[in-house]
């Protein structure tokens, strides 16, 4: 038996919360019923004794492909019959990653002294994300550890796509407005001052470009420490508030609706949505459940709180598709796809046929994004380089005046 905390609601928008004892999850939804509620929020209890290892200082995190690699080393050895222990132990030996090979020993010696796997992972949050232990225990259950690693690593595999395309999205566009940035301030640094001191000498009437050129240049010149200073700033208190609950909230909208940009991550969201949902669904993981942490693999909160609302509506009688109907984030695609799987009962089926449509369409949206871009990007560079040009070589056309009189 495990401790659960739980949030209910009780009626004329009354919630509840308290705590009780459960074999699992599901068990624990059925009591709260039984007691007249209807359960929003459960989570297990962390055990007092129970030993989750911190993520140590020197090491960090391991990657994407880490996980992947000791995923399918894990699968190849146990598909060819080697005990957990001695998998565990090659692995732990083979491992690269100081951090990840010490939570693999961790949990070696752990299983050896009669913990189950995914008791072991769970020790090792730093390493093993939810969805990872929750499959992995999904494949422990059904006896089925070798397809669900393979299930697990194919997920992973699609993840870090995912993140690669998102980097291949945003560089181009990204590295022109760095360049851009960097060239104005050299201008402004280096090459604007001495135009500026020979147009002085002349005593001419400058033109308004070259004017506000200058003058923007006397004041890198002379306040850059004050510049600095409140550029740190601006970014400390960019990154302070996109941190925060609103300031993540407002971002995380405006990321899938911003243009040109916004459509593809949108699509990514929901394509990673619908694979975890399917891989979680596939595995025999409650739907309940499974939604509390395809959340997770969302990485956005403005989605999560969409997919918040399913789990509710769930847990209030509801279908699956019915309280994201009208969302303005959820693709009508999704919405009919999750309908029509609730309606035949092949839900992980019809998410891996929506996850396999987004990607297609994000591919050929990411191979064409350069064509979107363009017109924007050519008009920024034009607008940036026609008045340059205009405030330096304006004053030039002058002093030849003043010279041929």
């Amino acid at each position: 038996m495990a401790a659960f905390r739980y949030r209910a609601l009780a009626g004329a928008g009354r919630f509840e919360r308290g705590s009780l004892d459960a074999a699992d999850v599901d068990q624990a939804i059925d009591l709260i019923r039984e007691m007249g509620l209807t359960p929003v929020e459960v989570q297990a209890e962390e055990a007092p004794g129970a030993r989750v290892e911190r993520l140590p200082i020197f090491g960090g995190r391991p990657s994407a492909e880490d996980l992947i690699l000791i995923t399918r080393q894990l699968e190849t050895m146990l598909d060819a019959g080697l005990p957990l222990l001695s998998a565990l132990e090659t692995l732990e030996s083979q491992t690269a990653h100081r951090t990840l090979s010490a939570a693999i020993g961790r949990a070696r010696a752990d299983v050896e002294q009669g913990s189950t796997l995914t008791e072991a992972l769970r020790r090792h949050p730093h390493c093993f994300p939810s969805l990872y232990v929750n499959l992995v225990h999904a494949g422990e259950e059904a006896g089925l550890l070798n397809e669900m690693l393979a299930r697990i690593a194919s997920l992973l595999e699609y993840e870090a796509e995912t993140q690669q395309r998102i980097r291949a999205a945003t560089f181009y566009p990204c590295l022109v407005l760095l360049e851009l940035f960097v060239a104005g301030i050299v201008l402004l640094k280096f090459v604007l001052p001495r135009f500026a001191a020979l147009f002085r000498n002349f005593q001419t009437e400058l033109p308004l470009p070259t004017r506000i050129l200058v003058a923007v240049s006397d004041v890198v010149e002379k306040q850059w420490l004050v510049l600095l200073l409140l550029l740190g700033g601006t970014v400390a208190g960019t990154v302070a508030w996109a941190r925060s609950t609103r300031g993540r909230d407002v971002l995380d909208r405006w990321i899938i609706t911003v243009p040109i940009f916004g459509p593809i991550f949108q699509k990514t969201i929901m394509s990673r949505f619908a694979r975890a949902m399917a891989a979680l669904i596939g595995a025999g993981i409650p739907i309940v459940r499974a939604l509390e942490l395809a959340r997770e693999v969302t990485g956005n909160r403005a989605v999560g709180r969409e997919v918040d609302r399913m789990r509710e509506g769930i847990l209030a009688g509801a279908g699956l598709a019915d309280p994201v109907r009208d969302s303005p984030l959820f693709p009508p695609l999704v919405v009919k796809m999750m309908a029509v799987g609730e309606e035949t009962g092949s839900i992980d089926k019809m998410l891996l046929k929506v996850s396999g449509y987004y990607d297609r369409d994000v591919d050929y949206a990411v191979k064409h994004l350069s064509t979107a871009i363009e017109p924007v990007l050519l008009a920024v560079l034009g607008t940036a380089v026609l008045f340059t040009a205009l405030a330096v070589f304006l004053p030039l056309w002058n002093l030849i005046h003043v010279f041929q009189h």
